[in-house]
């Protein structure tokens, strides 16, 4: 299976046991799910860390690894341009959060490293295997190893899309790899001024 057609039959699974466009948000509506993830991730220093630490913010989890060739800086670029979009009160109440999904590779220290060159407030974690895929599984996300040549020899097929939690920890979007930086921006906002 092709890695894009992979990535497109992943999204429409998603799709399928979520839900559409709900009325309220411009982004694919999760929150009928009621889910609330747990996760305890390490992050460059070695620390702890979980979703409940960010309550009060609205966090954009993205899954992803720090030897992908595309969609992941592509994502993590597009992110930081939305933080540098918003008014800074706004942005200082969105925490995003990469998730590596090759803990072989990725250390935590290296994954946060790779998410900070992005943008200096973005949180990278890493972990096990099986804390990974713990959290993986919380948010449907699919990923696996794929062989090749070469001195990589492998790369990591993945959910492309991000996911948002609201300032109470709920799960409430799923931001397509393709989605605008405007509907994002528009329900971070409803998100954020919620009461």
């Amino acid at each position: 299976m092709k890695r894009r057609d992979f990535i497109s039959l992943a999204g429409a699974l998603v799709l399928t046991a979520c839900g559409g466009e709900a009325p309220g948000f411009r982004n694919t509506d999760l929150s009928s799910g009621q889910l609330f993830p747990r996760a305890t991730l390490y992050d460059g220093q070695g620390r702890a860390r979980s979703f409940e630490e960010f309550r009060g913010k609205a966090v954009i989890v993205f899954f992803g690894y720090t030897s992908c060739p595309d969609i992941c800086p592509s994502a993590l670029r597009k992110y930081a341009s939305l933080l540098r979009t918003l008014r800074d009160r706004d942005a200082a109440r969105v925490q995003v959060i990469f998730i590596s999904v090759d803990p072989e590779r990725d250390t935590p220290e290296r994954t946060d490293t790779f998410a900070k060159w992005f943008h200096p407030d973005f949180l990278g974690l890493s972990g096990t295997e099986e804390q990974v895929a713990e959290v993986a599984r919380q948010f449907k996300v699919v990923y696996g190893k794929k062989e090749i040549g070469g001195g990589m020899a492998y790369v990591i097929d993945h959910t492309a899309a991000a996911y948002v939690l609201d300032p109470t920890g709920q799960l409430r979007l799923m931001l397509a790899e393709t989605a605008p930086l405007e509907p994002i921006i528009a329900d971070l906002q409803s998100l954020l001024t919620a009461p």
